[in-house]
C-alpha cells in the first residue's frame, strides 16, 4: 500500500519520526510547547522550504534555529524550575 503524502512530500512516518526528534531537542533545551505536532509541521515545512530534507541532522539543525530565533519560537516555552 502506498503511503499518503501529508504536505511537501512528507509521509505520516516522516511526521512521527520528526516529532520524536523535535521532542528530544525541546527536552534537551529545557523547553516545551502546547502542540508538538503543529510545531513539528512548522519545522518540517521550514526544512523543506530551504531545500532540506526530513533526515535527523536537518531536523535537529532547523529545530535549534527555531529555538534560537525570537520571531519563530513563540510556540515554545522555557521550562521553569519548581
Amino acid at each position: 500500500m502506498k503511503e499518503s503524502i501529508l504536505f511537501d512530500f512528507a509521509t505520516v512516518q516522516d511526521l512521527e519520526s520528526c516529532k520524536q526528534i523535535v521532542a528530544r531537542k525541546l527536552q534537551a533545551n529545557q523547553a516545551d510547547c502546547d502542540d508538538l505536532e503543529d510545531l513539528t509541521k512548522d519545522i518540517m515545512k521550514l526544512s523543506y522550504s530551504i531545500g532540506g530534507s526530513y533526515d535527523v541532522n536537518m531536523i535537529v539543525s532547523v529545530t535549534q534555529c527555531y529555538l534560537d530565533h525570537p520571531q519563530l519560537n513563540r510556540k515554545i516555552k522555557k521550562k521553569t524550575e519548581a
